[in-house]
């Protein structure tokens, strides 16, 4: 089971640098700890050496995208996952449909963030 300190810790998974860099700084200043992944692989190496409350992660990145993340995550007590994509929600509803999964559009501010984790009880 993930402990407190687990839940504050976030996974920003995303190939944009300046929207990863946008968010960590947003989430650390609503309190939360952020850790950077720039692809699938990273992202599942992270998960693999530790736990994370949320993991924000990007549907359309090269090489692995977010979905193929999604299968390869390691089980047990996994993150709550929020997809984070420029594409209407309508467009990734199949995304949506394959777990219990929140959505992000790319280009929220800083209070969507908030409100989206504060929603999540993290």
């Amino acid at each position: 089971m993930a402990s407190a300190d687990d839940a504050r810790k976030v996974l920003v998974v995303d190939d944009d640098a300046d929207w990863r860099e946008f968010l960590r700084l947003c989430l650390e200043e609503l309190g939360y700890e952020a850790i950077e992944a720039a692809n699938g692989q990273e992202a599942l190496d992270s998960l693999a050496r530790q736990r994370y409350g949320v993991m924000l992660l990007d549907l359309n990145m090269p090489g692995m995208n977010g979905l193929e993340v999604l299968e390869r995550m390691p089980r047990g007590d996994p993150p709550r996952v929020v997809l984070l994509t420029a594409a209407a929600v309508q467009d990734v509803g199949g995304a949506l449909r394959s777990g219990p999964h929140y959505y992000l559009p790319k280009g929220a501010s800083r209070d969507q963030l908030s409100l989206l984790l504060q929603s999540l009880n993290v």
